[in-house]
């Protein structure tokens, strides 16, 4: 009876063994797609958490299946190299800067010949293409103006008008020299009016795009009402304070005058003239008979200084007309370098500076005399030549020997 009980029970354990394994499946047949889904991704999460290989095979389906985007990308552009300049000794190094300098200088000078003869193909009704050529003009005159070799450019203009044979003035601005090569064409009123034009541009700080905006929203005429009051206004200013310097230049000088006499008080007390106690004498200056004194000047050591006698002759009453007139005569001078000037007042003692002054003052004097001398004997000449080559010729022989003799 007991094995046969045990039997029995044995059945009816496995029957509901049985019955639970059915259950199971009959559950997972009735499950979704979803459900199914879920399930896989929740097993496969698990599974890749313990176990290497699956995470590898994971990542290379995800890699396998996932969208690869590719970015468009712009060329870089190459720079252009300039090779080393040579530096084994400093004469190498100074060549090689002339050379590049001149290099640069000619392809300024082939940028301003292919504005002139794009020009020469231009119509005056061309206003367009008449404001971009005076554009381009504008930025090699900016550039050459930023550069420390501007001055050399100039020159080469200069020497190529004379090898044409195109009269220029003397006292042409930089800039006018430019525009004159490049708007050959032009009148010279045309030339000088395009020439204040790209000058007060460059005061102002407008750049080259701007410039044709800029130049014809103001309008020519505008441009050079301002250029002309600007121009005014700055000379105006730069004499003034050339005045100041002169005056303070004089104080300083004081302390060490070329020469001093005597004269009675109460008649320089009428020649002076208040408040800057200048008096204005009319001298005479006369070698003194010492034939036997000769000055070495690159041996003044071993030579006497031969001397001579400066006489007065007639003090000039005070008049403020006469001495704000030689006052102004004498500052114009310094107004080229009144900024040098003032700088220099702090940088050095009052003696050297006041020594500096007088060398300034007594070149640019000189100039001033040598300039007035050739002026007054070329027209000497042109009133006793027969005609205008015979005058040339001859101006050009007696101005060779008046610059070897200045040297």
């Amino acid at each position: 009876m007991s094995i046969q009980k045990a039997k029995k029970q044995q059945r009816k354990v496995l029957s509901l063994a049985a019955q639970k394994r059915l259950e199971l499946e009959r559950q997972e047949a009735a499950k979704s797609k979803t459900e199914k889904l879920a399930e896989s991704i929740k097993n496969r999460k698990t599974i890749s958490a313990k176990h290497n290989s699956v995470v590898k095979q994971v990542n290379t389906v995800k890699t396998r299946n996932t969208p690869i985007k590719t970015g468009k990308v712009n060329p870089v552009q190459k720079v252009k190299q300039q090779a080393p300049m040579v530096r084994d000794t400093e004469f190498q190094a100074f060549e090689a800067r002339i050379a590049e300098r001149d290099k640069q200088h000619h392809r300024l000078l082939k940028q301003a010949e292919t504005i002139r003869n794009r020009l020469a193909k231009v119509s005056d009704r061309e206003m367009v293409k008449l404001n971009e050529a005076l554009r381009d003009c504008y930025g090699i005159y900016e550039f050459v103006e930023n550069s420390k070799d501007g001055d050399q450019l100039y020159d080469i203009i200069r020497s190529y008008f004379k090898a044409t044979l195109e009269r220029i003035q003397s006292n042409t601005p930089n800039e006018g020299l430019l525009v004159r090569f490049i708007f050959s064409k032009k009148s010279t009123k045309q030339i000088s009016e395009y020439a204040t034009v790209i000058r007060y541009a460059r005061e102002v700080g407008v750049a080259k795009k701007d410039f044709i905006k800029w130049y014809t929203e103001t309008t020519q005429t505008r441009i050079l009402q301002k250029a002309r009051k600007s121009a005014s206004s700055d000379n105006t200013e730069k004499l003034k304070r050339a005045k100041i310097a002169l005056l303070r230049y004089f104080d300083i000088q004081e302390q060490w005058p070329l020469g001093y006499f005597d004269y009675p008080e109460y008649l320089a007390a009428k020649q002076v003239h208040l408040p800057d106690d200048l008096i204005f004498v009319i001298c005479r200056g006369v070698r003194k008979f010492n034939r036997d004194t000769h000055f070495d000047p690159e041996n003044p050591g071993a030579t006497r200084v031969p001397m001579a006698e400066i006489s007065a002759l007639h003090f000039i009453p005070p008049n403020i007309d006469l001495i704000n007139d030689l006052i102004t005569r004498v500052a114009k001078h310094l107004v080229p370098y009144i900024d040098e000037i003032e700088e220099q007042i702090t940088q050095k003692t009052e003696q050297v500076w006041a020594h500096d002054m007088s060398n300034l003052l007594t070149e640019c004097e000189l100039g001033a005399a040598y300039k007035s001398a050739d002026h007054w004997a070329d027209r000497l000449q042109a009133s006793i030549a027969d005609d205008q080559i015979a005058f040339e010729a001859k101006r050009k022989k007696i101005q060779k020997l008046r610059n070897k003799s200045r040297k």
